[in-house]
């Protein structure tokens, strides 16, 4: 059985390298042959093994089979409590898989397990932290991320302790961004260039944490920049999401989730950037970079037991993308009243698009993507006018 789950990521990593490779074709029956069995084998290594095969899956286009496996996980980890012990090294790994599946019952019976290592019990609320920001959930990131210090100021490995500090900083700044408080995030953000310096000297500047911590900073540096109004520096910040999000993709392969996690950012960062650039065509480029990661990220293209696109995952992605540009506009300071009063309309519409997301996700799609052009010609106008003397 163990051997079953090793040649099952072995197979969802060759398939991500080379979709039409051999050992693509018969991915999809290892998989069910995993879900087929009554029980998960207790050995340590499949605390590794689940969450890579949920990712290397959710990469591949096919969220469905992961949520499959992940759902005879949960069953298996009901019937089996022992299990919590054997894969306690990698508790916040399985439970942000769960999680980010929509498994919160099992995730959380994951997260309340009793483990050996203080920094696993802080690795979980870090994660869940950076879920909660995605959703827009401010105040319970914040309170995540408060737990995910306080646990981390325990643990005893270093560069494990600073996984975490960098993943709680990157959220703290985050939050103290969106509610306006910029002297306080900008703290944050030296704070957070010291984690990854250290991490990097410990790590490695090629390893793919580092590689992720190096994005999260630059992703930071970004906001302040536009906060802030610096062009250059927001210029520098896209350079260096540009870099990394090419070597992740050469590392790790385009499809894998850290490397599109980067993508998204960049392509965040480079449309806001292009929108302040006054460069029409840059504008036009920045658009179609965002669409074409909101189809890398959620499409489900032909082949490989993929299927059409899902309506429902382009509406959910679009609005995830302008949720963020939505929030930097809105903390602009000293916005003219009718400018705010415009900034409220395009939020309640956004609100009505992620209300209608899961029924009428063709409606959701085309009022995310109408905010998206009126936020974008606001945001030109209120440009010019900062600049008019």
């Amino acid at each position: 059985m163990s051997e079953a789950w090793e040649e099952a990521v072995a197979a969802a990593r060759s398939a991500l390298r080379d979709p039409d490779g051999p050992r693509s074709s018969w991915l999809l029956s290892a998989v069910e042959a995993l879900c087929a069995e009554g029980e998960l084998p207790y050995r340590p290594e499949l605390g590794r093994d689940i969450p890579e095969l949920v990712a290397l899956l959710d990469g591949l286009g096919l969220p469905e089979t992961a949520d499959t496996l992940l759902e005879h996980v949960a069953a298996c980890l009901r019937r089996q409590p022992g299990l919590l012990v054997t894969l306690a090294p990698a508790l916040d790994r399985l439970a942000v898989a769960l999680a980010a599946h929509g498994r919160y019952e099992a995730a959380a019976q994951v997260t309340a397990a009793s483990v050996e290592s203080a920094t696993e019990r802080a690795a979980a609320p870090a994660n869940f932290a950076r879920l909660a920001l995605r959703r827009g959930d401010t105040v319970g990131a914040a309170e995540l991320a408060v737990e995910a210090r306080r646990l981390a100021a325990r643990s005893p490995g270093e560069r494990e302790a600073l996984d975490v500090a960098v993943l709680e900083t990157a959220v703290f700044a985050e939050v103290a961004r969106r509610e306006g408080l910029h002297a306080e995030a900008d703290e944050l953000v030296d704070e957070l260039a010291g984690y990854v310096r250290r991490l990097a000297r410990l790590a490695g500047d090629d390893d793919p944490a580092t590689q992720s911590a190096l994005a999260a900073l630059a992703w930071a540096e970004f906001a302040s920049a536009e906060a802030a109004g610096d062009r250059a520096r927001m210029e520098r910040a896209v350079d260096v999401l540009a870099v990394v999000a090419q070597r992740m993709s050469a590392t790790l392969g385009g499809r894998h989730p850290r490397a599109l996690s980067v993508l998204r950012s960049l392509a965040t960062a480079e449309y806001a950037a292009a929108r302040t650039s006054g460069d029409r065509r840059r504008l036009a480029g920045a658009e179609t970079l965002v669409a074409a990661v909101v189809r890398r990220t959620e499409g489900r293209q032909a082949g490989f037991g993929r299927r059409g696109p899902d309506g429902t995952a382009l509406a959910e992605s679009l609005i995830s993308h302008l949720e963020p540009l939505l929030a930097g506009e809105q903390s602009r300071p000293a916005v003219p009243l009718d400018a705010r009063r415009q900034l409220h309309a395009l939020q309640a519409q956004l609100s009505r698009a992620r209300a209608c997301v899961d029924d009428r996700p063709g409606t959701a799609y085309a009022l995310a993507l109408d905010a998206l052009h009126q936020l974008d010609e606001l945001a030109r106008a209120l440009d010019q006018a900062e600049e008019r003397p």
